[in-house]
């Protein structure tokens, strides 16, 4: 490998023919030594410009940004996007209409109370419902078996999940309310979704059992829960039972209940 001109030179004969020689020598040099200054200068720009060695294809070390990269990482945080709230319930229950002649109407489904269920009352602990009519039977003291219709009405800025999912998360949010007394240790138990048509309306049945541990109540020590979404011209609707298991009186009056429904005429 070439390393460099060498600048130690012969010192030059004090007779002329030997300062004839010198001369082309010292040239040759100084000739030699421009045209490697030339090629190490070069060199050393091409490296500068090169920056880290790297393919200058690749226009340095610094990465370009993807544009589709950027957009879908801006896509997965929105601004302003809803916040979706765990058994979302409406501020205030309102009515959309008035009770047909015998009957209880809410959403577009409606039914025929049984006489044993005697005592109306907007339902309390339930998520996604609006437009709700209640009738209640009196298990004892304190403890009741109810049923009601009303209209499905989900968070605002939340999509709605579909029948299917509405109906488990309305049992889901019913077990977990604060509206079961001193039981203790409750558990949702034999929890079946199926699909369902009832009087011409497509939907979904959810049912389950709630069962307690430990309950002050003499006639049971569970309480069955079915909630029923059907498609209606006016929405999705929901019809609701809940029985207490072992009330023979208040188990056959839920299922004549279940057989008055019908949607909206």
């Amino acid at each position: 490998m070439h390393t460099g001109p060498q600048f130690t030179f012969t010192q030059p004969s004090t007779s002329g023919g030997g300062g004839g020689r010198a001369t082309p020598l010292l040239i040759g040099g100084i000739a030699f030594a421009a045209v490697f200054l030339l090629i190490v200068g070069g060199t050393i720009g091409y490296l500068v410009l090169r920056g880290d060695g790297g393919d200058p294809s690749s226009g340095g070390t610094t990465p370009a940004t993807d544009p589709s990269s950027a957009s879908a990482s801006a896509s997965a945080t929105p601004t302003g996007e809803v916040e979706e709230e765990r058994c979302w319930q409406p501020e205030t229950m309102e009515r959309a209409g008035d009770n047909p002649s015998g009957k209880l109407r809410g959403g577009g489904l409606q039914f025929i109370p049984p006489a044993v269920y005697d005592q109306r009352q907007t339902p309390r602990g339930v998520a996604y419902v609006n437009d709700a009519q209640g009738a209640y039977a009196q298990v004892e003291d304190g403890w009741y078996s109810g049923m009601f219709v009303g209209a499905v009405e989900w968070q605002p800025g939340i999509e709605y999940p579909g029948n299917e999912v509405a109906s488990e998360k309305i049992v889901a949010c019913y077990f977990a309310a604060s509206i079961w007394g001193d039981t203790e240790g409750r558990t949702l138990d034999d929890q079946v979704t199926e699909p369902v048509t009832i009087a011409g309306l497509p939907g979904y049945r959810t049912t389950a059992t709630v069962n307690f541990a430990k309950a002050p109540m003499e006639k049971t020590s569970a309480t069955s829960l079915t909630v029923i979404v059907l498609d209606t011209p006016q929405g999705p609707s929901v019809f609701m039972l809940e029985t207490a298991v072992g009330v023979a009186e208040h188990e056959e009056a839920a299922a004549e209940a279940l057989e008055s429904l019908t949607g909206v005429a």
